[in-house]
C-alpha cells in the first residue's frame, strides 16, 4: 500500500516525506556549484524557487552545502535543544530564587536595623536609669537601718541613761566657732512603753550660761505609746556628770513644772527642751581634769 492511499500523519508516510525532501534537496543542491564568476549554475532549479533563494544565500555565504547536510544530519534535533535549554533556564531561575530570599532573610534595610538599634538603646538607657534608682533607694534604706540599730544599741528602757561623748576638744571647738553649738543624745524610755526622752547639751553653754556653763537639757518627744500615758510629764529629773579620774562626781535634780509646754504631750516630734543652763562651770571641768562622760537618772 502506497503513502497515497493512506493518511499523511501515519510515521510510515512522515518518514518517507522526510526522505524524498531530502532526496530532492540533495539533487538540487549538487547541480549547484559557484563559478569564478559569482554565477551559479541552474539545473532543475526552476521548479524549486525558494530552494533556490536558500542556495544562493548559502553560496554568497561561500559555505559548502555538504558540510550542511552532515550538520543537519549528525546534530542533535531542534527539539531537544529546546528542551535543554529551557530546562537550563528554569535550573538558573530557582538558583536566583533561592539566593533572593536567602538576601531577603539576612540582609535587613539600613533604616529598620537603625530604628531597632535606637530602640534597644534608649530600653536599655531606661533600665539602667531604673537600676541606678533602685540602688539609690537601697542604700537609703541601708543607712536608715544602720543608723536605727545603732540607736537600738544605745537605748534603755528603765529611765537611766549613760551618755558618753567622744572627741570634746572638737566639739567644744565647733561649739566654740557656733558651728555645732548642740549636741544631741540618742532616744531612750522611762520604761518599755513609757516617755520617749533625750538630752540636749551645749559645751560652752546657752541662755544664761553662755560662755560659763555646760547647759544640760531634757527635751521630751513624741512616742508611740503616748495616749496611755499621764500628762503632764511628772517624773523627778537627775543629771549627774561622772569623774573618771578622781571620781568627783557632780548631781543636781529639778522637777517639771506642770504649767510649761516642754512637759506636755508632744504635738510635733518633740518638745522645747526644758533643763538647767548653769548645769556645771566650765572652769571646774577643765581644772579639775573631769571628763565628758556624763549619766543621767530620772
Amino acid at each position: 500500500m502506497s503513502c497515497r492511499d493512506m493518511p499523511l500523519s501515519t510515521p510510515e508516510c512522515l518518514k518517507k516525506h522526510r526522505m524524498q525532501s531530502f532526496n530532492q534537496f540533495d539533487k538540487v543542491s549538487l547541480h549547484y556549484q559557484p563559478t569564478l564568476g559569482g554565477a551559479l549554475e541552474e539545473s532543475g532549479a526552476s521548479q524549486h524557487p525558494h530552494q533556490l533563494e536558500a542556495l544562493q544565500q548559502l553560496a554568497g555565504l561561500d559555505f559548502p552545502l555538504d558540510k550542511l547536510w552532515e550538520r543537519l544530519v549528525g546534530g542533535p534535533p531542534m527539539e531537544q535543544k529546546m528542551e535543554e535549554m529551557e530546562a537550563r533556564q528554569k535550573t538558573l531561575e530557582n538558583i536566583v530564587s533561592v539566593l533572593s530570599r536567602e538576601l531577603g532573610r539576612r540582609v535587613e534595610p539600613p533604616a529598620d536595623t537603625l530604628g531597632e538599634a535606637m530602640a534597644r538603646i534608649l530600653y536599655l538607657e531606661e533600665k539602667v536609669e531604673h537600676q541606678d534608682s533602685l540602688l539609690a533607694m537601697k542604700d537609703v534604706m541601708i543607712s536608715n537601718l544602720a543608723a536605727r540599730i545603732h540607736t537600738l544599741e544605745q537605748t534603755t528602757y528603765d529611765g537611766c541613761f549613760l551618755w558618753k561623748i567622744s572627741d570634746v576638744g572638737l566639739r567644744t571647738q565647733e561649739a566654740l566657732t557656733n558651728n555645732r553649738p548642740a549636741l544631741y543624745s540618742p532616744c531612750f524610755y522611762t520604761s518599755r512603753y513609757g516617755y520617749k526622752l533625750r538630752l540636749k547639751l551645749f559645751l560652752n553653754g546657752d541662755g544664761t550660761g553662755t560662755g560659763t556653763h555646760l547647759s544640760l537639757f531634757l527635751v521630751v518627744m513624741k512616742g508611740e505609746y503616748d495616749f496611755q500615758l499621764k500628762w503632764p510629764f511628772q517624773h523627778k529629773v537627775t543629771f549627774t556628770l561622772l569623774d573618771q579620774v578622781n571620781k568627783q562626781h557632780f548631781s543636781t535634780s529639778f522637777r517639771p513644772l506642770q504649767s510649761s509646754s516642754s512637759f506636755q504631750r508632744p504635738v510635733s516630734e518633740q518638745n522645747v527642751a526644758s533643763g538647767l543652763p548653769e548645769f556645771f562651770p566650765l572652769n571646774l571641768l577643765h581644772a579639775s581634769g573631769t571628763t565628758s562622760s556624763s549619766r543621767f537618772t530620772f
